[in-house]
């Protein structure tokens, strides 16, 4: 097996201009598939080709991308008991985490050649999926170690804590079925490593966790069932009993007209919601939001900003909540 040091010696000279080799073709004993993950681009120049090469390797862990929120366009803030304010647009949708990036960081470019009649510059990249494998096999274990004190916050008194630690759990989960992911791609031949089950123990500590809600201003009752709705997203019962509930939430709301304007009546309407420990009284979300909307009748554009903005605060707690347990310790 080639060296590492050796291999970046070899890309680092000049491009080898002899026979076609066989890796432009994706097969070559030197670099057989059952030790190595390949990429192989071209260009003209060797920079470029370099750097799609490694794109090559990349889109065999394509499936796995990055954790991303999308953002809904809304007028948000959210605030928790730390202080630290979330602005503009807030995410809301928790795609798979992946750790592609790590795994990727073990790629070289091992051999350039350039075609001496066309002049076409071809790169490989390697992934050795031995040195790989161990990489994901060192985070699996950093998993589990990060995950065992927040397993143990699961049975505290403190419910907020116990929340923040619930949520962070689900991470761990996602990330550690993303790690087994790319194990499976470098090393496919061996069979799953168990786990603990992070998810499990995590959900059902919210699933016990319950919530006593109190709304103001909500005429039509269309904000109290988006509230609602955002709170069972993101995994709570909610109770009408506050004096039982684990966590308290108030909302409040309020329906501004805005006049007429060029034959169309606009009304803005803002949502507050509030989600605290009573026993600890520590805030857990603090959401703002805010929404406009117009219609050719006065009475219809009230209602119309109430949909608007309920359809933004169903998506914005679960949201909120999830930012909340991130800037927890």
């Amino acid at each position: 097996m080639l060296s590492p040091m050796l291999a970046l010696l070899i890309a680092a000279g000049s491009p080898n201009t002899g026979r076609r080799p066989a890796w432009i073709d994706r097969e070559s004993p030197q670099w057989p598939r059952e030790m190595y993950v390949l990429g192989v681009g071209s260009a003209d120049d060797r920079e470029a080709a370099e750097d799609r090469a490694r794109a090559d390797l990349a889109r065999v862990f394509e499936t796995h991308v990055s954790s991303v929120f999308s953002a809904n366009e809304s007028e948000s803030s959210v605030k928790t008991d730390r202080g630290a304010s979330y602005g503009g647009k807030v995410s809301v949708s928790d795609e798979t985490r992946s750790t592609t990036d790590k795994v990727l960081e073990g790629v070289e470019i091992v051999e350039v050649w350039q075609d001496p009649e066309t002049k076409q510059i071809h790169a490989l990249a390697v992934l050795d999926r031995q040195q790989a494998a161990a990489r994901l096999d060192a985070r699996l274990e950093a998993l589990e170690e990060g995950a065992k004190p927040l397993r143990a916050r699961l049975g505290t008194a403190d419910k907020a804590d116990g929340l923040a630690a619930a949520l962070r759990l689900f991470r761990v989960e996602r990330e550690r079925k993303a790690v087994q992911q790319e194990l499976g791609i470098v090393a496919p031949g061996r069979p799953p490593r168990a786990g603990v089950k992070e998810e499990a123990a995590a959900r059902e500590f919210i699933s016990r966790l319950s919530v006593a809600l109190a709304i103001e201003g909500d005429r039509s009752g269309v904000v109290r069932d988006a509230v609602v709705g955002g709170l069972a997203a993101a995994g709570f019962t909610v109770k009408p009993d506050a004096e039982k509930a684990d966590l308290r939430g108030a909302a409040t709301v309020s329906v501004q007209s805005l006049g007429l304007k060029d034959g169309w009546y606009w009304s803005r309407a803002n949502v507050g919601v509030a989600l605290q420990d009573p026993a600890s009284s520590r805030v857990v979300i603090n959401v703002t939001t805010n929404a406009r909307d117009a219609s050719r009748v006065a009475s219809e554009s009230d209602r119309r900003v109430l949909k608007k903005v309920s359809e933004r605060v169903r998506a914005d707690i679960p949201a909120a909540i999830a930012s909340w347990a991130d800037s927890q310790p």
